[in-house]
């Protein structure tokens, strides 16, 4: 073999290897297929809660979190506790200050997306708007997505506190709670922490 083929192959040789190893390690991250699960994608819009209810939407300006679902807001210049419809978190407030267990994250959770908002909506469903604290009942929605769901879908809170009417989307909410207990997230990844009463934090001792 003459040393001019030698060269060639050679060269052609380093060509394919660099190619090769481009494709394996070069490609940047914008090429790369992105595996990461997000929680941005609503099931139930607040175009769907208006037209079940017949209710329009309303502005919120968030003050504060006592929990996962219980927030202080301003609505029209008023302060407003309202407490998220058909779900609950476990409480910050159980035992001599104690919280339960999930608590932090699901207050923690609710802070980070309500801090973060662009815009805050909440709608009524067909029933009482208040509640015998004399909070408000709602579906609460943090830039478009409902934050009932998004509370559901990490495990973080059970359905809970069912009272007809007020209960268009049980049937949503029970769907998106069974997928978190599949997955065994969070409250779920605790065998019988939540039961029908509520949460049982002696049964993790």
């Amino acid at each position: 073999m003459k040393m001019q083929d030698i060269k060639t192959l050679i060269t052609s040789g380093t060509i394919i290897i660099a190619v090769a190893l481009y494709m394996i390690f070069g490609r940047s991250p914008a090429q790369e297929k992105d595996t990461t699960s997000t929680n941005q994608d609503s099931t139930i819009s607040i175009e769907q809660v208006e037209e079940k209810t017949g209710n329009k939407r309303f502005d919120v300006d968030y003050i504060k979190a006592y929990d996962g679902d219980t927030i202080q807001t301003t609505i029209n210049g008023k302060k407003q506790k309202i407490r998220l419809l058909m779900v609950d978190t476990p409480e910050m407030n159980y035992n001599k200050g104690e919280a339960q267990p999930y608590a932090e994250e699901a207050r923690d959770y609710t802070i980070k997306l309500l801090q973060n908002a662009k815009k805050i909506e909440a709608v009524y469903d067909v029933g009482p708007e208040t509640d015998h604290y004399d909070r408000l009942l709602a579906y609460v929605f943090i830039d478009d997505v409902m934050l009932q769901e998004s509370l559901l879908k990490e495990g973080l809170a059970a359905v809970r506190f069912i009272h007809k009417p007020n209960n268009t989307f049980e049937d949503e909410f029970r769907d998106i709670q069974q997928a978190a207990e599949n997955e065994k997230l969070n409250i779920w990844s605790r065998e019988n922490y939540f039961q029908k009463d509520g949460f049982h934090p002696e049964v993790l001792k």
